[in-house]
């Protein structure tokens, strides 16, 4: 049985297939269209991964929604015990177009409506590790920003079987909260762990009851908002909450490049501490709901490795497992795996288990040459390249360490990692200064040899995700600076030899030649980057910062020669690819295509013809263009989710250059992604009298 979880739209967008209930692939969004976090209207990246897998989209049997439209009604009915008037009218408006988007974008991708099923979003959470963990009896902890009608859950696996023991509803979410926090901190959307990080060099009793008289918590973890002074309308978003509620107790937000003081740094710690208390008083509670000896903690504020460490230092449990894939991608995950067990009309042995995280797609060893070649550089081929790899980090130079197939979640694992020395002298500033470009106060992670892990940690459990902080041990906090934070902690990953063969392999050589089975492992990618999907990406970065030795697969590159001014990482660098090679036409609007994506847009296309929007005679354009390019200044989520847009004028003049015209158009939105614009323009419409096919046509071979 093949089985297709989606986490289609929107942030974190990711797709999920398993065969006979074992992944072929976990591809998240963001590796592809090389914008954080996703943000995406478009299922291209589904369609080639089926390809790539020769998987045909008529040969699966089940495809999954990670947000149930079919609790809309309890949503809006949930909206009338805090809202009333028109703000409760405009909310269920928002509602109506909002919840059926993800089961309307596959719809119109071509699945066909009875193979798809929606699952509940905390539900799909749950099962994405509940039954990719080896445990029969386990407790769960699920925790995010919003659900359908609730923002955390905390439920018992047991069997095959998943028990909702209690929500959290509309509109109390640990999630806006530390969100709104991270807002407030001058931070945007996905940058909780800089607050989380900050909390470390702040005094949480400084603020900590103030905040605590918005936040009410009771004993069993359950908490509540109290109302919001002078607000009848507040929905308590993000938004709303930084103003209202921080803004309006500690003053007016950060701006992004204002210096951070001790009032920033005590907000900080303020919110992370009731944070804590959430999570803990939540553990506690599922232990005496459960008796479980496990706790499995998912949802985005399972991302918060400070908490999970607090319940793993707790002792409650035998075993707290944080898995890689705990914000929103691991929903298509968990979809896949909740249909598998509990919905594809057999019941089915748990025969697989994750062990690894390394689902991504594969490294293109086979065009490192090219890729070295087009910046200018050269890569020799190694036959021992881990000996090579230790023999460079031991003499304290930094490292970039692709191999294999990526990994899932937001943390590099040894697979997508650059590496370094924690002895080496000033490793991690030159790091942070000459590589990632971030903020110097902010800790980098380790990665220890497995059996290594109590000698200088006080932890002795598996940590193999990088989702849990251990403690240094006293003697190593000052050696081990570099991977350490201000309070003695390390978001620490153990390597076995079973999971990471290869760099098992490295940490091992590594410490032959220095006595030290550890290494600083950071992100491979530059600021605002995700993960690096490509040697091209690799190379680049590689080539445009001060990373001393490069290593793809069994490729080295330690000689650095100047080359021709490479830009920084942007995503249009990689995503304007996707547009048609010949007879392009821009048309220019309000605003017009920032003057860096325009600049790259005509260096790819040297005959690009730019024209006002507002004075284009659409007749002429078909003998004259093979395709329309428009900016539109908002993020590609927005193209199906924004209900202004979708009626707007700007989608209307689309919809009639292709009505009439008979050419694609496509739009470029505010950070450089490329959506063909017929593929969002007409989810919604049930009569489509467009000669432009969708995209996603060509995937599909009905009737061979």
């Amino acid at each position: 049985m093949i089985i297709l979880g989606t986490k289609p739209v929107q942030h974190d967008a990711c797709f999920a297939l398993l065969k006979d209930g074992e992944p072929l692939f976990v591809y998240e969004q963001e590796r592809f269209n090389r914008v954080k976090h996703g943000m995406s209207s478009d299922l291209s990246t589904l369609f080639e991964a089926l390809r790539e897998h020769s998987i045909e989209p008529d040969q699966i049997d089940l495809v999954t929604n990670c947000i149930d439209p079919g609790r809309l009604d309890d949503r809006k009915a949930q909206v009338r015990g805090f809202l009333d008037g028109p703000a409760a009218d405009e909310l269920d408006a928002y509602l109506d177009w909002r919840l059926p988007t993800w089961h309307q974008s596959l719809i119109a991708a071509g699945f066909p409506a009875e193979k798809v099923v929606s699952i509940r979003h905390h539900v799909c959470h749950a099962a994405g590790v509940y039954y990719a963990s080896p445990f029969d009896d386990a407790a769960i902890l699920s925790v995010d920003g919003s659900g359908e009608t609730e923002t955390a859950m905390l439920a018992h696996g047991s069997g095959r079987d998943i028990h909702v023991l209690r929500t959290t509803p509309h509109p109390q979410s640990l999630g806006h909260l530390f969100q709104a926090a991270t807002f407030w901190l001058g931070w945007g959307f996905g940058e909780e762990g800089k607050t989380m990080a900050l909390a470390g060099y702040g005094d949480p009793d400084r603020f900590r009851k103030q905040l605590e008289q918005f936040v009410l918590v009771d004993a069993d973890g359950s908490f509540a908002f109290a109302p919001v002074e002078g607000r009848s309308d507040n929905r308590y978003t993000s938004e709303e909450l930084k103003t209202d509620v921080f803004a309006g107790c500690f003053g007016a937000p950060r701006r992004e490049r204002e210096p951070l003081t001790q009032l920033h740094r005590d907000v900080a710690a303020a919110v992370q501490a009731v944070c804590e208390d959430i999570m803990l008083k939540s553990a506690r509670h599922l232990k005496d709901r459960t008796g479980s000896r496990h706790l499995l903690v998912t949802g985005g504020v399972a991302l918060n490795s400070v908490s999970n460490g607090l319940i793993l230092r707790s002792g409650l449990f035998d075993k707290v497992v944080v898995y890689p894939q705990a914000n929103d991608a691991g929903t298509a995950l968990g979809g896949a795996l909740y249909a598998h067990h509990r919905l594809s009309g057999a019941e089915r042995p748990r025969n697989w288990r994750m062990e690894h995280p390394y689902w991504g797609k594969p490294i293109d060893a086979e065009n490192v040459v090219r890729a070295a070649a087009s910046f200018g550089q050269r890569a020799t081929r190694v036959p021992d390249i881990v000996g090579a790899a230790a023999g460079l980090l031991a003499e304290g130079r930094t490292l970039g360490w692709i191999q294999g197939r990526s990994e899932v979640g937001p943390r590099s694992l040894g697979n997508r990692s650059i590496l370094g020395n924690p002895l080496a002298e000033g490793i991690k500033q030159r790091i942070n200064d000459g590589i990632k470009h971030r903020e110097n106060w902010r800790p980098f992670a380790p990665s220890v040899l497995r059996e290594d892990l109590s000698t200088y940690f006080e932890a002795d459990q598996d940590l193999p995700y990088m989702t849990v902080v251990a403690p240094l041990r006293e003697e190593w906090r000052e050696r081990f600076a570099s991977v350490g934070h201000v309070d003695g902690t390390a978001r620490v990953q153990t390597v076995t030899e079973r999971s990471n063969p290869r760099f098992y392999a490295l940490l091992k050589a590594f410490k032959e030649r220095t006595g030290v089975g550890v290494l600083l492992n950071t992100s491979f990618n530059d600021r605002g980057e995700p993960l690096v999907q490509t040697s091209e990406q690799a190379v680049r970065l590689y080539v445009t910062s001060e990373m001393d030795a490069l290593c793809v697969d069994d490729w080295l590159f330690t000689d650095k020669q100047p080359a021709p001014r490479a830009r920084p990482f942007a995503p249009y660098l990689d995503t304007f690819a996707k547009l048609p090679p010949n007879r392009l036409l821009l048309l220019e609007g309000n605003p017009p295509l920032p003057r860096a994506m325009r600049a790259h847009l005509e260096t790819l296309h040297p005959g690009l013809t730019v024209a006002d929007a507002a004075q284009s005679n659409v007749e002429d354009l078909r003998a004259e263009y093979d395709a329309v390019v428009r900016y539109v200044d908002r993020t590609a989520d927005r193209f199906v989710f924004d209900r202004d847009l979708y009626h707007s004028e700007l989608a209307d003049a689309a919809r009639r250059i292709m009505r009439e015209a008979g050419i694609p158009v496509y739009w470029i939105d505010a950070r450089g992604d490329v959506v063909p614009a017929r593929d969002v323009l007409y989810l919604r419409h049930t009569d489509i009298a467009c000669p432009v096919p969708s995209s996603y046509e060509r995937y599909w071979n009905r009737g061979r």
